[in-house]
């Protein structure tokens, strides 16, 4: 018997379906939307105790679309804080990355929260919520790698990294929210605020006040456009 014959033509490639990458851009696009009304509901000073209704109201969808992307509020506010921190995160690299020291990656990434808190209160009023900054997000990833590695180098006296990053995300968080209400003076209570941090790494007095001094020059380069990060808001 002879073998079946084959055709000499490869197989027509698959058609691809536009139908399912137009489905999956509308779903991403309404999933930010509702990212950004939650934001945005949540960093209203009165709002104390939001309700699904009122991220509904402020996105101008229906409650079911809501339901099709989080299963509850908390799950979209714990979404939105990873989104806005890895923002915050992607927005400062050309002013972070560049640092190789982790005294000087840990004084200047304390005081950019503060200065963007200065320059944006309304940002500053939803991170400074401490449900808003996930376990999950870029910046408890940085922190981690930045402190053992502090660690290893013997900058920084720990005996437990994880709760040396809840604690810092957490002063953190009470530095921003601070600054965005309103302080005497900016600069020095940013000033104060890195000092203690260090210090709460184990930093030595000396290396406190390199770090107090780096940040505050680092990030006044920026200021003067000698240093890039995000645009100033």
């Amino acid at each position: 018997m002879d073998a079946p014959r084959q055709s000499p033509l490869p197989p027509p490639p698959a058609v691809a379906d536009h139908r399912v990458a137009l489905a999956q851009r509308k779903r991403e696009q309404m999933r930010r939307r509702i990212l950004e009304a939650t934001m945005q509901v949540f960093a209203r000073v009165n709002d104390d105790a939001p309700v699904i209704e009122d991220v509904v109201r402020e996105a101008d969808i229906a409650r079911g679309t809501f339901y099709k992307h989080f299963s509850s509020l908390d799950q979209a506010l714990v979404a939105a804080g990873s989104a806005a921190n890895d923002r915050m995160i992607a927005d400062i690299l050309p002013l972070y990355d560049c640092l190789k020291e982790p005294w000087q990656r840990s004084s200047v990434g304390f005081r950019v929260y503060m200065v963007r808190a200065l320059q944006d209160p309304k940002w500053a009023l939803f991170v400074s919520r401490m449900d808003a900054w996930s376990h999950e997000s870029l910046i408890t990833r940085y922190m981690q790698d930045d402190f053992r590695r502090g660690q290893a180098l013997g900058q920084f006296e720990l005996d437990d990294v994880a709760a040396a990053v809840d604690f810092f995300k957490g002063a953190s968080s009470g530095g921003v929210y601070a600054i965005s209400r309103g302080v005497a003076d900016p600069d020095a209570y940013m000033d104060q605020a890195v000092r203690m941090a260090l210090r709460s790494l184990g930093c030595t007095p000396e290396l406190r006040e390199r770090g107090v001094a780096f940040s505050r020059k680092h990030l006044a380069d920026w200021r003067n456009g000698e240093r890039s990060a995000w645009t100033p808001l």
